[in-house]
């Protein structure tokens, strides 16, 4: 009876024998970007306009609205820079300098691009969801542009301050 009991008892000693691991996890610090693929562009109605300067919004954004979106689970100071370089034929001649191209941020006040990075929207800490940045753009005519077709081109980036 005691082999029967010692060999019982080893095979359950298999049974309760336990082992441990640490887990662990590592997220990465994220700032992220979603916007969409779209060409910025200007429909020219009423041309010319009956005086000059005059300002042109842009025509083919739903609502004349660019939806950026951002996602940061960053804990420090994060930026978002727009750049609108100055407008070049194929020949790198200058067609339009950036600075007649006009924008805006959620509905605030109208600024010019000046062909730099330009800080745009700047916040403390994670978005904790995608965070939506509304641009607006627009472009200024002064009455002396060579006819022909305009491309702006943009460029959002997100920086994270050190």
């Amino acid at each position: 009876m005691r082999s029967w009991l010692t060999g019982f008892i080893l095979l359950l000693v298999p049974a309760l024998a336990q082992a441990t691991w640490i887990v662990q996890t590592l997220i990465p610090e994220t700032i992220a970007l979603r916007t969409p693929t779209t060409q910025i562009a200007f429909d020219l109605q009423d041309y010319p306009p009956k005086a000059f300067p005059a300002t042109y919004p842009a025509s083919n954004l739903e609502g004349g609205v660019l939806p950026v979106q951002v996602f940061s689970n960053a804990t420090g100071v994060w930026s978002l820079l727009l750049q609108i370089p100055d407008l070049k034929d194929q020949n790198g001649v200058l067609v339009l300098p950036a600075r007649q191209v006009l924008y805006r941020v959620n509905g605030g006040l109208w600024l010019r691009a000046d062909g730099t990075p330009q800080i745009i929207y700047t916040q403390a800490g994670p978005t904790g969801d995608w965070l939506e940045i509304r641009l607006e753009f627009a472009l200024e005519l002064l009455g002396n542009e060579r006819a022909g077709s305009y491309v702006v081109q943009a460029l959002v980036t997100a920086l994270r301050q050190p």
